[in-house]
């Protein structure tokens, strides 16, 4: 699940994790997207199912319906832009109501390489502070265009949910499967 405000690169983080190609300019993701993917982690092959949710207000009411029982998170936000951040309490309140319970929300700061480095420093030092206070799973600044850290943030979530649904000892659970 992928969520943010609109036009902070969610379609060109998922398009670069995809295909490993970046592109410049992405269209507005009216709605939802949804993507398919799979691939093979600690051994295990697994399928995912990636919805790309559209950042602007007018979709929220349809957004509900998609985040149920979603598995994962990630809230998007443009470390170049600041002022993305003002809607991830939005998004996590929305996930937490409606994703499963323990859903792991990690927070992503995009676009580092169009960010100075005081704008990467107050990003930084303002997602710590929401991982904190949010009991957020953690966060991640990305670049699309370098390919930077994109893998590690799916990586991360696809350890976490590999660990709740097998356990530690790598069996799976009688509800393993990771929707």
């Amino acid at each position: 699940m992928t969520g943010g405000a609109g036009g902070v690169g969610k379609t060109t983080f998922l398009f670069r994790y995809l295909t490993n190609q970046f592109v410049a300019n992405t269209a507005l993701t009216v709605g939802v997207q949804l993507h398919s993917h799979t691939v093979e982690r600690n051994g295990k092959k697994i399928a995912l199912i990636i919805w790309d949710l559209g950042g602007q207000d007018r979709f929220r009411f349809l957004q509900d319906n998609y985040v149920r029982g979603a598995a994962a998170g990630m809230i998007a936000f443009d470390i170049s832009n600041i002022g993305t951040m003002l809607q991830i309490k939005d998004w996590v309140a929305m996930y937490r109501k409606s994703g499963s319970p323990g859903m792991p929300i990690l927070l992503v700061g995009t676009k580092l390489d169009i960010a100075d480095e005081a704008e990467q420093k107050q990003a930084e030092a303002e997602a710590m502070a929401l991982v904190k206070e949010l009991d957020l799973t953690g966060y991640i600044a990305t670049s699309s265009r370098w390919g930077k850290n994109v893998e590690e943030v799916i990586n991360s979530l696809l350890d976490i949910l590999l660990v709740q649904r097998l356990g530690a000892s790598g069996t799976p659970s009688p509800t393993s499967a990771i929707n």
